[in-house]
């Protein structure tokens, strides 16, 4: 558990937003789609969805999107470019 915990933790500061103004934002994924949708509303402008209906990426005001983000329930911040499989589809190479 130790070591999963500190890949995971490693994971996400390496892929740390670079814009704070542009995050794809994880909610819980036990959370319906709608319910993910409206809490990114309220965090920032919806800029497009990720490979799953609990990761969106968000864009906004960058000097409190991720304060916002996490204040709106999202678990973790991503940068969009760096997410991986939690980019948008079409984004992906």
């Amino acid at each position: 558990m130790a070591i999963f915990s500190g890949l995971f933790a490693a994971a996400t500061v390496n892929a740390a937003p670079r814009d704070p103004s542009r995050v794809a934002a994880i909610f819980p994924p036990w959370w319906s789609p709608a319910q993910a949708v409206a809490a990114a509303g309220s965090a920032g402008d919806i800029a497009a969805t990720g490979s799953a209906p609990f990761i969106l990426i968000l864009r906004g005001d960058p000097t409190d999107l991720a304060q916002r983000a996490r204040s709106a329930g999202a678990l973790i911040l991503l940068d969009p470019d760096l997410a991986g499989v939690c980019a948008p589809k079409e984004a992906r190479p």
